[in-house]
């Protein structure tokens, strides 16, 4: 993992952000997370490893917004829907398109809307990995504790790729959302899962 994938993850978004995106993550992220907003001095550390990790992806280099290989280009519906959450629940529930699906979670999650988390729960069972994966990112951006059980369920019946997957996004993010999926993850058989599990669970 690269150190600006490692940085978007922080932000709970994937490799292919956008700008817009990262700016949309950060803000959201800093308003739920900010001590003074959320009365809570344990969000203080998150606060700053948040912004740590917004102020050194907006220091590189920019791309070109909306280049023609990005998703932005490929999945216009995705963006004409904006935020209205009843139409980006339609394409998650029956576009055919896997990319499509990807792009309406990932905009579900920047919403910044907790009830988004209703739509996103049917992507948790998307026969489509990274559909699912686009999920678990967007629950935790959301910070939508309700999905805890169901990042669980998915842990426990996912192929390893997406389970590591789901535990990167845990290690980055450090969502008290996926404690349930930390429990289930130290009984797992595949013993690396199991120790990047117990290395997750100690920070969170």
């Amino acid at each position: 993992m690269s150190n600006d994938e490692k940085l978007l993850a922080i932000l709970a978004l994937g490799p292919d952000a956008e700008e817009e995106e990262i700016r949309t993550a950060y803000r959201r992220l800093a308003k739920r997370l900010h001590p003074d907003s959320s009365r809570d001095p344990s969000t203080a550390t998150q606060f700053a490893r948040v912004t740590r990790a917004y102020k050194l992806l907006s220091a590189r280099p920019r791309t070109a917004p909306g280049s023609a290989s990005g998703p932005q280009a490929r999945y216009r519906h995705v963006l004409a829907a904006g935020d209205d959450l009843f139409a980006l629940g339609q394409i998650l529930a029956s576009d055919p398109d896997a990319g499509a699906r990807e792009a309406a979670a990932r905009r579900l999650g920047l919403s910044g809307r907790t009830a988004a988390y209703v739509f996103l729960r049917r992507a948790l069972y998307d026969p489509c990995p990274g559909v699912a994966e686009e999920a678990v990112r967007s629950a935790a951006l959301l910070g939508a504790r309700q999905a805890a059980g169901e990042i669980a369920a998915l842990y426990s019946r996912s192929a390893p790729r997406l389970r590591e997957a789901i535990l990167k996004t845990a290690a980055a993010t450090r969502e008290p959302l996926f404690k349930s999926t930390i429990a289930a993850a130290l009984r797992d058989p595949d013993k690396a899962l199991a120790e990047l599990a117990s290395s997750v669970g100690a920070v969170l």
